[in-house]
């Protein structure tokens, strides 16, 4: 299932560290650029090890991630969101995504103001800045979008 197989390559990378200067192993899995910021790249990656890049359009910029989404008619709310879908983050409430994770859980309607992702490029400190891959809880009031991929077998 294609779902599982993405899912499956962000868990494996909980814990992975960048080198310096946001050096990572995803830019070359991902065909992107090294040494800038990774969340949308580290995504890309899991799609690529997932047998899904075309799934999710190939970007390492959160803004146009969303543009796709919205062009594509990919957008659902929140209370619909499902597992492997992609959440867009606006922390500092500029209108713009600036920054991106996959969904690791359904969304839970007894746990409403909750969801669960896996990210890269994120620390424990900063919201949108970070050193490695961990499984995040976030509170949704922090969400600008939600984009469903484009799985192959739909």
């Amino acid at each position: 299932m294609p779902l599982t197989s993405v899912l499956a390559a962000a868990r494996k990378e909980v814990g992975y560290k960048e080198g310096a200067n946001n050096d990572n192993k995803f830019a070359a899995i991902a065909g992107h650029a090294n040494h800038q910021p990774w969340c949308a790249t580290f995504i890309r990656a899991c799609f690529i090890k997932g047998e899904e890049e075309k799934a999710i359009p190939d970007s390492a910029y959160c803004p146009h991630i969303e543009a796709w989404g919205r062009g594509h008619n990919r957008v659902v709310p929140v209370r619909e969101a499902k597992r492997g879908d992609l959440v867009l983050f606006d922390f500092s409430r500029t209108g713009k995504a600036e920054h991106v994770g996959i969904l690791d859980y359904d969304y839970d309607p007894t746990k409403p103001n909750l969801i669960r992702t896996i990210e890269g490029n994120t620390g424990a400190i900063s919201a949108s800045e970070g050193d490695g891959v961990q499984k995040k809880k976030r509170h949704v009031s922090l969400v600008r979008i939600i984009i469903r991929p484009k799985w192959s077998n739909e």
